[in-house]
Protein backbone atom coordinates (compact mmCIF):
# COMPACT_ATOMS: atom_id res chain seq x y z
CA UNK A 1 0.00 0.00 0.00
CA UNK A 2 3.30 2.64 0.74
CA UNK A 3 3.94 2.55 -2.84
CA UNK A 4 0.47 2.69 -4.27
CA UNK A 5 -0.04 6.17 -2.23
CA UNK A 6 3.81 7.39 -3.25
CA UNK A 7 2.53 6.73 -6.81
CA UNK A 8 -1.00 8.68 -6.57
CA UNK A 9 1.21 11.69 -4.94
CA UNK A 10 3.77 11.92 -7.39
CA UNK A 11 0.60 12.21 -9.87
CA UNK A 12 -0.67 14.82 -7.87
CA UNK A 13 2.52 16.76 -7.83
CA UNK A 14 2.94 16.60 -11.55
CA UNK A 15 -0.54 17.86 -12.04
CA UNK A 16 0.27 20.96 -9.59
CA UNK A 17 3.58 21.65 -11.98
CA UNK A 18 2.06 21.53 -15.00
CA UNK A 19 -1.06 23.98 -13.63
CA UNK A 20 1.42 26.46 -12.04
CA UNK A 21 3.44 26.47 -15.85
CA UNK A 22 0.32 26.59 -18.50
CA UNK A 23 -2.99 28.28 -18.84
CA UNK A 24 -6.22 26.65 -18.79
CA UNK A 25 -8.30 25.96 -22.12
CA UNK A 26 -8.32 29.08 -24.53
CA UNK A 27 -11.72 29.07 -25.46
CA UNK A 28 -14.29 28.14 -22.98
CA UNK A 29 -15.47 24.15 -22.91
CA UNK A 30 -19.39 23.26 -23.12
CA UNK A 31 -20.91 22.07 -20.07
CA UNK A 32 -22.42 18.23 -19.93
CA UNK A 33 -24.54 16.22 -18.17
CA UNK A 34 -24.42 12.61 -18.93
CA UNK A 35 -26.66 9.65 -17.50
CA UNK A 36 -25.53 5.86 -18.13
CA UNK A 37 -27.34 2.79 -17.12
CA UNK A 38 -25.84 -0.88 -17.80
CA UNK A 39 -27.49 -4.02 -17.63
CA UNK A 40 -27.03 -7.36 -18.52
CA UNK A 41 -30.98 -7.96 -19.22
CA UNK A 42 -30.15 -6.40 -22.97
CA UNK A 43 -27.88 -9.95 -23.11
CA UNK A 44 -31.01 -11.61 -21.56
CA UNK A 45 -28.61 -12.61 -18.57
CA UNK A 46 -28.41 -11.66 -14.94
CA UNK A 47 -24.85 -12.26 -13.47
CA UNK A 48 -21.20 -10.74 -13.17
CA UNK A 49 -21.54 -7.19 -14.11
CA UNK A 50 -25.26 -7.20 -13.82
CA UNK A 51 -26.03 -3.92 -13.15
CA UNK A 52 -24.08 0.01 -13.03
CA UNK A 53 -24.86 3.32 -13.63
CA UNK A 54 -23.09 6.91 -13.94
CA UNK A 55 -24.14 10.32 -13.48
CA UNK A 56 -21.77 12.71 -14.90
CA UNK A 57 -21.69 16.37 -14.46
CA UNK A 58 -19.16 18.37 -16.40
CA UNK A 59 -18.88 22.40 -16.12
CA UNK A 60 -15.94 24.72 -15.68
CA UNK A 61 -16.65 25.58 -11.73
CA UNK A 62 -15.46 21.84 -11.12
CA UNK A 63 -12.06 23.14 -12.11
CA UNK A 64 -11.76 25.15 -9.26
CA UNK A 65 -12.72 21.75 -6.65
CA UNK A 66 -9.65 20.84 -4.78
CA UNK A 67 -9.46 17.29 -6.14
CA UNK A 68 -8.59 18.82 -9.36
CA UNK A 69 -4.93 19.37 -8.37
CA UNK A 70 -4.70 15.53 -8.83
CA UNK A 71 -5.59 15.72 -12.23
CA UNK A 72 -3.38 16.57 -15.36
CA UNK A 73 -3.87 18.52 -18.72
CA UNK A 74 -2.19 18.50 -21.98
CA UNK A 75 -0.74 22.04 -21.42
CA UNK A 76 -1.17 25.50 -23.39
CA UNK A 77 -3.57 25.45 -26.28
CA UNK A 78 -5.47 21.93 -24.87
CA UNK A 79 -9.20 22.81 -24.12
CA UNK A 80 -9.71 20.80 -20.77
CA UNK A 81 -13.17 19.31 -19.50
CA UNK A 82 -13.54 18.79 -15.87
CA UNK A 83 -16.07 16.61 -14.36
CA UNK A 84 -17.49 14.76 -11.60
CA UNK A 85 -18.91 11.50 -12.20
CA UNK A 86 -20.88 9.70 -9.22
CA UNK A 87 -20.59 5.79 -9.83
CA UNK A 88 -22.57 2.55 -8.61
CA UNK A 89 -21.70 -1.15 -9.89
CA UNK A 90 -23.22 -4.72 -8.78
CA UNK A 91 -21.34 -7.94 -9.20
CA UNK A 92 -23.34 -11.36 -8.61
CA UNK A 93 -22.36 -15.09 -9.49
CA UNK A 94 -23.49 -16.81 -12.52
CA UNK A 95 -26.48 -17.82 -10.58
CA UNK A 96 -28.44 -15.72 -7.91
CA UNK A 97 -30.58 -18.88 -6.82
CA UNK A 98 -28.93 -20.66 -4.14
CA UNK A 99 -28.31 -18.94 -0.80
CA UNK A 100 -25.09 -21.36 -0.13
CA UNK A 101 -21.50 -20.30 -1.17
CA UNK A 102 -20.49 -21.90 -4.60
CA UNK A 103 -16.90 -21.75 -4.59
CA UNK A 104 -16.47 -22.32 -8.21
CA UNK A 105 -17.68 -18.79 -9.33
CA UNK A 106 -17.81 -15.21 -8.49
CA UNK A 107 -18.70 -13.41 -5.41
CA UNK A 108 -21.38 -11.31 -4.96
CA UNK A 109 -19.67 -7.21 -4.73
CA UNK A 110 -20.72 -3.59 -5.04
CA UNK A 111 -19.04 -0.34 -5.40
CA UNK A 112 -20.17 3.08 -5.02
CA UNK A 113 -17.83 5.73 -5.36
CA UNK A 114 -17.39 9.57 -6.93
CA UNK A 115 -14.98 10.26 -9.65
CA UNK A 116 -13.03 14.14 -10.16
CA UNK A 117 -11.88 13.83 -14.02
CA UNK A 118 -10.27 15.57 -16.58
CA UNK A 119 -10.63 15.61 -19.88
CA UNK A 120 -7.85 17.61 -21.77
CA UNK A 121 -8.10 17.72 -25.63
CA UNK A 122 -5.75 19.26 -28.29
CA UNK A 123 -7.55 19.29 -31.61
CA UNK A 124 -4.12 20.33 -33.60
CA UNK A 125 -2.11 17.66 -32.20
CA UNK A 126 -5.09 15.15 -32.03
CA UNK A 127 -4.91 13.92 -28.65
CA UNK A 128 -6.47 13.48 -25.51
CA UNK A 129 -5.20 12.99 -21.93
CA UNK A 130 -7.77 12.30 -19.46
CA UNK A 131 -6.82 11.85 -15.44
CA UNK A 132 -9.33 10.38 -13.16
CA UNK A 133 -9.31 10.10 -9.24
CA UNK A 134 -11.73 7.67 -7.51
CA UNK A 135 -12.70 7.68 -4.07
CA UNK A 136 -15.43 5.51 -2.51
CA UNK A 137 -16.37 2.08 -0.51
CA UNK A 138 -16.73 -0.97 -2.18
CA UNK A 139 -19.30 -3.86 0.28
CA UNK A 140 -22.50 -3.77 1.54
CA UNK A 141 -22.49 -0.24 2.01
CA UNK A 142 -22.83 0.37 -1.74
CA UNK A 143 -26.58 -1.01 -1.64
CA UNK A 144 -26.72 -2.96 -4.16
CA UNK A 145 -27.83 -5.76 -2.58
CA UNK A 146 -30.89 -3.62 -1.62
CA UNK A 147 -31.23 -2.32 -4.97
CA UNK A 148 -31.61 -5.67 -6.56
CA UNK A 149 -33.84 -7.26 -4.72
CA UNK A 150 -35.86 -3.85 -5.11
CA UNK A 151 -35.79 -4.50 -8.50
CA UNK A 152 -36.76 -8.07 -8.72
CA UNK A 153 -39.80 -7.48 -6.70
CA UNK A 154 -41.01 -4.86 -8.79
CA UNK A 155 -40.48 -6.91 -11.32
CA UNK A 156 -42.33 -9.75 -9.98
CA UNK A 157 -38.92 -12.07 -9.95
CA UNK A 158 -37.10 -14.40 -8.50
CA UNK A 159 -35.58 -12.95 -5.07
CA UNK A 160 -31.99 -12.64 -5.23
CA UNK A 161 -29.93 -14.98 -2.74
CA UNK A 162 -26.46 -14.80 -1.78
CA UNK A 163 -25.86 -11.22 -1.40
CA UNK A 164 -24.84 -12.11 2.69
CA UNK A 165 -21.90 -13.34 1.58
CA UNK A 166 -20.54 -10.14 -0.33
CA UNK A 167 -17.08 -9.06 -0.76
CA UNK A 168 -16.81 -7.03 2.80
CA UNK A 169 -16.18 -3.39 3.22
CA UNK A 170 -13.59 -1.55 2.36
CA UNK A 171 -12.01 1.46 0.91
CA UNK A 172 -11.74 2.95 -2.75
CA UNK A 173 -8.79 4.88 -3.67
CA UNK A 174 -8.36 4.79 -7.63
CA UNK A 175 -6.30 6.77 -9.87
CA UNK A 176 -6.86 6.41 -13.94
CA UNK A 177 -4.49 8.02 -17.11
CA UNK A 178 -5.79 6.96 -20.42
CA UNK A 179 -4.18 8.23 -23.61
CA UNK A 180 -5.79 8.95 -27.28
CA UNK A 181 -4.09 9.64 -30.31
CA UNK A 182 -5.41 9.69 -33.92
CA UNK A 183 -4.56 7.01 -36.76
CA UNK A 184 -7.13 7.58 -39.40
CA UNK A 185 -8.85 10.81 -39.26
CA UNK A 186 -11.18 12.17 -42.54
CA UNK A 187 -14.32 13.56 -42.67
CA UNK A 188 -16.73 10.64 -42.07
CA UNK A 189 -14.16 8.14 -40.50
CA UNK A 190 -11.76 8.29 -37.66
CA UNK A 191 -9.55 5.86 -35.59
CA UNK A 192 -7.94 6.31 -32.47
CA UNK A 193 -5.38 4.03 -30.56
CA UNK A 194 -5.48 4.25 -26.90
CA UNK A 195 -3.34 3.01 -23.36
CA UNK A 196 -4.66 3.17 -19.97
CA UNK A 197 -3.18 2.88 -16.45
CA UNK A 198 -5.28 2.33 -13.09
CA UNK A 199 -3.74 1.77 -10.14
CA UNK A 200 -5.36 1.81 -6.61
CA UNK A 201 -7.25 -0.27 -3.74
CA UNK A 202 -10.32 -1.41 -6.48
CA UNK A 203 -8.79 -2.23 -10.05
CA UNK A 204 -4.61 -1.93 -10.88
CA UNK A 205 -4.53 -3.03 -14.53
CA UNK A 206 -3.02 -1.74 -17.81
CA UNK A 207 -4.47 -1.77 -21.51
CA UNK A 208 -4.29 -1.26 -24.97
CA UNK A 209 -7.14 -0.28 -27.70
CA UNK A 210 -9.05 1.20 -30.43
CA UNK A 211 -11.70 3.49 -31.19
CA UNK A 212 -13.51 3.35 -34.15
CA UNK A 213 -16.28 6.10 -35.81
CA UNK A 214 -17.89 6.29 -38.75
CA UNK A 215 -20.56 8.51 -40.22
CA UNK A 216 -22.03 12.50 -39.49
CA UNK A 217 -20.29 13.35 -36.60
CA UNK A 218 -18.32 16.32 -35.10
CA UNK A 219 -14.71 15.77 -34.94
CA UNK A 220 -13.34 13.37 -32.57
CA UNK A 221 -10.93 15.89 -30.64
CA UNK A 222 -12.53 19.19 -31.06
CA UNK A 223 -14.76 18.56 -28.17
CA UNK A 224 -16.94 16.18 -25.88
CA UNK A 225 -19.57 15.35 -29.02
CA UNK A 226 -21.52 18.70 -29.05
CA UNK A 227 -20.81 22.01 -30.02
CA UNK A 228 -23.29 24.70 -28.57
CA UNK A 229 -22.55 27.46 -31.20
CA UNK A 230 -20.94 25.41 -34.32
CA UNK A 231 -20.47 22.20 -36.02
CA UNK A 232 -22.85 19.75 -36.99
CA UNK A 233 -26.58 20.03 -35.19
CA UNK A 234 -27.54 16.49 -36.46
CA UNK A 235 -25.01 13.86 -36.33
CA UNK A 236 -25.16 10.31 -36.22
CA UNK A 237 -22.66 7.51 -36.56
CA UNK A 238 -21.60 3.87 -35.20
CA UNK A 239 -18.53 3.35 -33.10
CA UNK A 240 -16.47 0.26 -32.52
CA UNK A 241 -13.97 0.29 -29.38
CA UNK A 242 -11.73 -3.03 -28.28
CA UNK A 243 -9.10 -3.67 -25.79
CA UNK A 244 -6.85 -6.12 -23.93
CA UNK A 245 -6.47 -5.18 -20.32
CA UNK A 246 -3.57 -6.82 -18.56
CA UNK A 247 -5.05 -7.71 -14.72
CA UNK A 248 -2.82 -6.82 -11.75
CA UNK A 249 -6.02 -6.64 -9.23
CA UNK A 250 -9.54 -6.78 -9.03
CA UNK A 251 -10.91 -6.12 -6.01
CA UNK A 252 -14.53 -7.09 -6.48
CA UNK A 253 -13.50 -10.66 -7.26
CA UNK A 254 -10.23 -10.67 -4.73
CA UNK A 255 -11.52 -8.46 -1.71
CA UNK A 256 -10.01 -5.41 -0.55
CA UNK A 257 -6.70 -4.28 0.28
CA UNK A 258 -7.36 -2.26 3.26
CA UNK A 259 -9.92 -5.22 5.18
CA UNK A 260 -9.28 -8.37 4.00
CA UNK A 261 -12.07 -10.10 6.05
CA UNK A 262 -14.21 -11.16 2.75
CA UNK A 263 -16.06 -14.42 3.54
CA UNK A 264 -15.38 -15.61 0.02
CA UNK A 265 -12.56 -14.11 -2.55
CA UNK A 266 -11.18 -15.65 -5.84
CA UNK A 267 -7.42 -17.06 -5.23
CA UNK A 268 -4.83 -14.81 -7.39
CA UNK A 269 -4.38 -18.12 -9.22
CA UNK A 270 -7.21 -18.28 -10.61
CA UNK A 271 -7.55 -14.49 -12.24
CA UNK A 272 -7.53 -13.99 -15.71
CA UNK A 273 -4.45 -12.09 -16.41
CA UNK A 274 -4.99 -11.34 -19.56
CA UNK A 275 -8.61 -10.11 -20.66
CA UNK A 276 -10.59 -9.22 -23.66
CA UNK A 277 -13.56 -6.74 -24.28
CA UNK A 278 -15.39 -4.77 -27.17
CA UNK A 279 -18.39 -2.42 -27.58
CA UNK A 280 -20.24 -1.37 -30.24
CA UNK A 281 -23.15 1.33 -30.60
CA UNK A 282 -24.65 3.97 -32.27
CA UNK A 283 -24.79 7.66 -30.87
CA UNK A 284 -27.60 10.30 -32.46
CA UNK A 285 -27.31 13.79 -31.71
CA UNK A 286 -29.99 16.26 -32.07
CA UNK A 287 -28.88 19.74 -31.39
CA UNK A 288 -27.78 19.53 -28.15
CA UNK A 289 -29.25 16.04 -26.60
CA UNK A 290 -27.44 12.94 -27.72
CA UNK A 291 -29.11 9.55 -26.99
CA UNK A 292 -26.63 6.34 -27.01
CA UNK A 293 -27.08 2.36 -27.27
CA UNK A 294 -24.25 -0.12 -27.34
CA UNK A 295 -23.62 -3.47 -26.18
CA UNK A 296 -20.28 -4.72 -24.61
CA UNK A 297 -18.69 -8.20 -24.74
CA UNK A 298 -15.84 -9.30 -22.26
CA UNK A 299 -14.17 -12.48 -22.12
CA UNK A 300 -14.06 -14.54 -18.77
CA UNK A 301 -11.81 -13.05 -16.10
CA UNK A 302 -11.50 -15.84 -13.77
CA UNK A 303 -10.16 -19.20 -14.51
CA UNK A 304 -14.06 -21.10 -14.19
CA UNK A 305 -16.00 -18.06 -15.24
CA UNK A 306 -17.68 -17.48 -18.90
CA UNK A 307 -17.84 -14.60 -21.10
CA UNK A 308 -20.32 -11.97 -20.43
CA UNK A 309 -22.22 -9.14 -22.21
CA UNK A 310 -24.73 -6.24 -21.26
CA UNK A 311 -26.31 -3.33 -22.70
CA UNK A 312 -25.67 0.56 -22.24
CA UNK A 313 -28.30 3.71 -23.09
CA UNK A 314 -26.98 6.75 -22.30
CA UNK A 315 -28.59 10.39 -22.76
CA UNK A 316 -26.35 13.62 -22.62
CA UNK A 317 -27.38 16.80 -22.23
CA UNK A 318 -24.92 20.15 -23.72
CA UNK A 319 -25.80 23.38 -21.81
Amino acid sequence: MGKLYQIIICLICAGNAMRAQVPDSLSKPENYIRVNYDNDFFSATDRYYTQGIQVQFIHRIMRYSPFSYALISLGKGSRNYYGLNLEQDCFTPKSIRYDTINYLERPFAATAFFSHFLVSLDAKRKHILQTQLDLGVLGPCARCEDEQKAIHKALVNIRPLGWEAQIAEDYIINYRVKYEKALLYSRYAELMANGALRVGTLYTDGSLGINFRAGWMNPYFNNLGIEKNAGRRFQLYVFFKANARAVGYNATMQGGLIHTNSIFTIPDKDISRLVYDGTAGVHLVIRRVQLEYSRSYITPEFVRGVDHGWGRVAVVVCF
